[in-house]
């Protein structure tokens, strides 16, 4: 069979060497297929590296090889199969280049990489789009499915890592029996697995409501919902008719799966402003505390399943040096982008990665990255036929990318009503007791933050100096807003002038045989033994589910 002939093609790179790429795009959820197939209808071939080893991402794993229906799942995971289905496709006729099991622990842009005397090595591919000493062109360390990293070169860069569960600590949070309700998820569907006892589901958010609706599905009812709104939010939908009305789709599924919890019998508690988890080895029960009652209540259990909302993955963003801003209504730091979604020269950020939006808007965007990737190939003059594939021109792009962001827009009005229904409590952190945990890696308590913060660091970075807190296997994405909000809080300053850890290399873990192995091939290449920074305090990990 002739392999088809498509522009973007990628030369692979023996262990310790480089290879090149005209396009690459980072993770295969909803934005990061969407991206990829909209490339391949412009006749490119993208790189595509995902971390997991089939497509879909979060909302969308292992939908071609699910475990459970879609009685007990939802119609809504089921309905990213056409997009899946989509994926796979181009990538068995070669037309994505798709890399499952790559992990990328390390990337920089070119500019601040290479010296401006300093020659393109022989390695790369030789039909480059840009001179790789800047112009958009950046260099990522990546570690194959095999345990082998190899350095990669890539002339553009669409990011689409997606979100992560936000860590939320309370007094036992990391006994065994306690779990994230995103990893609860994670095992109903790779493994048809439940607990093996009526889980309490603790928390706020969409997810909440929707694993414990999956789990009644599944024909194992949650014991309690422990909800930390005081409400239904009945109010705010009133003040915000249109809102109300363009989240009409998400209110509606929402309700349909509280009437059946309730038909149930699951008891669904709100206004809950404490909770402690307990036992020695592992989960034996929850006391909690619920708004206008001074009573503390007691469940046993043996499973607790949290959850707190969903924030976007902040490292390699970060790792990037892309500002972020905080965001108050979804309380989280959110990277800043354009109104094209590109983040720095040659480099996009599509999906919950930017901002929660959802899968939907999560596929608009990852269309609107790679056509705002395409305008920037095509030439100057107006009208004129880009360079890759069938006929495009600026007017026909702007014209697509018009549409989806009004769709954006539309969609993501209804989502401002699911922020203010689902905000988490702002000072839930600094309510804790002091000998909760904030950051588990390294066993640090609130109380020992609070005293390292009496010695006056002047940002997170130096407070991690002190304390250790972010220095662990999750490097920081568990408790970095958290030990910001604390220090937000103690020394009146706002999120925004605090800031977040700085993000050094490695991103995800790798041995030191194969970062000899990259040193060396640089030395190699340039005379100067400058391998990738390892300046980070911090311990090489893999990153939580998220």
């Amino acid at each position: 069979m002739k392999r088809p002939e498509v522009r973007g093609e990628s030369r692979q790179a023996a262990p310790g060497h480089s290879e090149g790429a005209r396009v690459v795009v980072l993770g295969a959820g909803p934005a990061g297929m969407a991206a990829a197939l909209r490339l391949v209808g412009a006749g490119l071939r993208p790189l595509v590296l995902d971390q997991a080893e089939s497509p879909g991402g979060q909302v969308y794993r292992q939908l071609l090889e699910s475990q459970l229906d879609a009685a007990v799942m939802g119609k809504d995971y089921y309905r990213g199969r056409s997009l899946v289905c989509a994926f796979r496709q181009a990538a068995d006729r070669a037309r994505i280049d798709y890399r499952p099991g790559s992990r990328v622990w390390w990337v920089e842009a070119m500019d601040d990489a290479v010296g401006a005397d300093e020659e393109p090595h022989e390695d790369l591919h030789e039909n480059s789009l840009e001179d790789h000493r800047g112009n958009g062109a950046h260099r990522l360390g990546v570690r194959g499915r095999d345990g082998v990293s190899h350095e990669l070169v890539a002339d553009r860069l669409i990011i689409a890592t997606g979100a992560m569960e936000r860590g939320w600590p309370f007094l036992g949070w990391q006994l065994p029996g306690v779990m994230q309700a995103g990893a609860a998820q994670i095992l109903m569907k790779q493994g048809a697995l439940v607990t093996d006892g009526p889980p309490v589901l603790a928390g706020n958010g969409p997810l909440l409501y929707l694993l414990a609706w999956q789990y009644l599905n599944a024909g194992c009812p949650p014991q309690a919902i422990l909800d930390t709104s005081p409400s239904l939010g009945l109010g705010r939908m009133l003040r915000h008719p249109l809102w109300s009305w363009r989240a009409r789709g998400y209110l509606t599924k929402g309700a349909r799966m509280l009437a059946t919890l309730r038909r149930a019998g699951v008891p669904i508690i709100r206004g809950v402003q404490s909770l402690v988890a307990e036992g020695d080895e592992r989960l034996t029960g929850v006391r909690y505390r619920v708004l206008g009652d001074g009573n503390e209540h007691i469940l046993k259990t043996d499973w607790l399943l949290t959850h707190m909302g969903i924030v976007p993955e902040p490292q390699l963003p970060r790792g990037l040096g892309i500002d972020h801003c905080w965001q108050a209504a979804q309380q989280a730091f959110v990277p800043v982008r354009r109104d094209d979604l590109s983040v720095r020269p040659g480099v996009w950020l599509a999906g919950d990665g930017g901002g929660i939006g959802g899968a939907a808007n999560a596929e608009r965007e990852g269309r609107l990255a790679a056509l705002a990737l395409l305008d920037d190939l095509v030439p100057g003059a107006e009208n004129a036929t880009a360079p890759v594939g069938r006929p495009e021109n600026r007017q026909a792009i702007a014209k697509e990318s018009a549409e989806l962001k009004r769709r954006c827009r539309q969609d993501l009005s209804g989502r401002r009503l699911l922020d203010a229904l689902f905000t988490p409590p702002a000072d839930w952190v600094e309510r804790q007791p002091g000998q909760t945990l904030i950051c588990r890696c390294e066993g640090v308590t609130r109380a020992q933050l609070e005293a390292a913060l009496e010695a006056g660091p002047a940002g997170p970075n130096q407070l991690k100096a002190f304390t250790r807190c972010g220095m662990g296997p999750c490097q920081g994405r568990l408790c970095g807003t958290n030990v910001s909000r604390l220090m937000a809080s103690g020394q009146g300053r706002d999120m925004d002038e605090v800031g977040y850890y700085h993000i050094r290399p490695p991103l995800t873990s790798i041995t030191l045989g194969e970062l000899a192995g990259l040193g060396r091939e640089r030395e190699r290449r340039s005379g100067v033994g400058e391998g990738p920074g390892l300046d980070s305090g911090a311990e090489p990990g893999a990153a939580p589910e998220h």
